[in-house]
């Protein structure tokens, strides 16, 4: 559709300029032969035949290097052009004039074509550069419309890539949980299976969705809490806190999941106590601020276990989605591991 809009385009720049040729030289050269006393008549009909040749000239040309872009070493091909196209334009008018011009005034005619080619010679030329120029900006504008197009696939590849790879990363941990259940726990075996299949259903949906509103990445965060909590019994204790006018902002699908999933590993393994995840969410200038708590044991380093692909991935997901690399922030406070990130809202 746009290349069809494009070569529309084209054809009437094209004929914009072929009227103009036919209007302006008609005006130019009825100008000079009624200042040099030729009769009207013959002036008339003169103009009229020489700008109808330079108008078919032009358009010769015009169409001719519709979609022709010489190299930089190859440009005395445009003058060839020019040059061959004025010597038939001469020659064209002269073929026609002669039936109808006295031999007196033919003599006059053809002590003028020199002048005439060398007019009608820059005349073409020009129009030929212009021509050329329009295909070489089309052309740049081209390029960087297929190498944006090239680099929006790749962004969006990886991005389905990272994606791919939190979610095996995740299922392989919740099948691990159901094997062990199976055997003592039964009932919660089978709840948590069921759980998983809701949680891994709603994620198929949102496969081709970039950004949703944060109420939905809220509800699909409660389905793997639901069963993260079946492994972990009363020991895992979520507390959300947001404001309401927060829940319509748009966040990356699936992008708090792993950041509760490692807050979870760091905080319950290892450790015998009930343990409290904090999620906070606050809107401020027109960025949407996401952050969550998680306590760990003293001396031991947050970043000891694991291989730290979710945050990697997650850092990765916010650049290829908004082009910063401040988006994701950790710190480590009494105790207290932090991490935040930061979805900016655009209208």
């Amino acid at each position: 559709m746009k290349d069809k809009l494009l070569l529309q385009n084209k054809n009437k720049l094209i004929l914009i300029i072929c009227l103009s040729i036919l209007l302006g030289y008609f005006v130019m050269q009825y100008a000079l032969m009624y200042r040099s006393g030729f009769p009207s008549e013959i002036t008339i009909k003169d103009s009229i035949i020489n700008s109808l040749m330079m108008m078919l000239c032009c358009y010769a040309i015009s169409t001719t290097l519709n979609y022709y872009i010489p190299k930089p070493n190859q440009i005395w091909k445009v003058l060839i052009i020019g040059f061959i196209m004025s010597g038939i334009s001469i020659l064209g008018s002269r073929l026609v004039v002669q039936y109808y011009l006295p031999k007196e005034h033919l003599k006059i005619y053809d002590l003028i074509i020199p002048y005439r080619y060398i007019v009608n010679f820059l005349i073409l030329t020009s129009v030929a550069i212009f021509i050329i120029v329009w295909n070489i900006q089309e052309e740049y504008i081209s390029n960087i419309k297929r190498k944006q197009d090239s680099e929006n696939q790749l962004r969006e590849a990886e991005l389905y890539n990272l994606r791919q790879q939190l979610q095996p990363h995740f299922l392989f941990n919740s099948l691990n949980s159901i094997i062990a259940l199976i055997g003592s726990k039964p009932d919660e075996a089978r709840n948590m299976t069921f759980q998983l299949s809701d949680f891994l259903r709603g994620t198929l949906r949102k496969e081709n969705n970039q950004l949703i509103v944060l109420q939905e990445e809220l509800n699909h965060l409660e389905l793997y809490l639901d069963i993260e909590k079946v492994r972990f019994g009363h020991r895992l204790n979520i507390h959300i806190d947001h404001d309401q006018d927060v829940l319509s902002t748009k966040i990356p699908a699936m992008i708090l999941q792993p950041l509760v999933e490692n807050a979870i590993k760091h905080g319950l393994y290892n450790v015998t106590e009930n343990v409290t995840i904090s999620i906070k969410c606050f809107l401020d200038n027109k960025t949407l601020h996401v952050s969550i708590e998680n306590p760990f044991e003293p001396g031991e380093s947050v970043q000891s276990k694991g291989t730290g692909f979710g945050l990697t991935s997650i850092q990765r997901r916010l650049f290829l989605l908004f082009g910063r690399n401040d988006l994701l922030t950790t710190q480590t406070e009494q105790n207290i591991f932090t991490s935040s990130i930061k979805i900016p809202q655009y209208d």
